[in-house]
């Protein structure tokens, strides 16, 4: 009984692993904004971006930020993904998108309080995905991670594409 037990736990540990391997995927994700029409609650933490290893593109399916809802998803070619940008000046080079929606900051104190941190927690990186639509558009998703995940995601979307990841202060 105790081989049996052993021999089903190794091999549920070994599909695991098997379907890990064939596709880099990340749940705890905030959708912040871009420029296509997603509405996405600004504290849900439901974003999931995924990387198959098979198929040629990337995924981002952001819940939705009511109960009834549904989930929405992108799907981007890897030859659509032109460049990635994190750190604090993600914010800024996804604003200068035409068309993108981004929600307001808040106004500093008098000018005394960094606004860019406002809205994105100190333990927070935005992630900016910058993609070129079928028509020519230009398009970005903004997102927010924990700050281990975005270079971990970064450099998994530059080594599938070969397009550096960029920090911007």
């Amino acid at each position: 009984m105790r081989k049996a037990l052993l021999s089903v736990l190794i091999a549920a540990a070994v599909a695991g692993l098997c379907s890990a391997a064939e596709r880099q995927s990340w749940n705890k994700l905030r959708y912040i904004g871009g420029t296509p029409a997603i509405k996405g609650g600004s504290y849900d933490w439901d974003t999931t971006l995924t990387i198959p290893s098979s198929a040629d593109a990337v995924e981002i399916a952001v819940e939705p930020s009511s109960a009834f809802g549904r989930k929405q998803t992108l799907r981007l070619k890897l030859s659509q993904l032109t460049s990635f940008v994190n750190g604090p000046g993600a914010w800024e080079k996804a604003a200068a998108v035409p068309g993108v929606q981004l929600p307001q900051k808040p106004h500093g104190l008098f000018g005394l309080l960094n606004r860019r941190y406002m809205v994105i927690s100190p333990g927070e990186q935005p992630l900016a995905i910058f993609y070129q639509d079928d028509d020519g558009k230009s398009g970005v998703v903004l997102l927010s991670c924990d700050t281990r995940l975005d270079k971990a995601i970064g450099s998994a979307l530059s080594d599938r594409t070969g397009k550096p990841l960029v920090y911007a202060k």
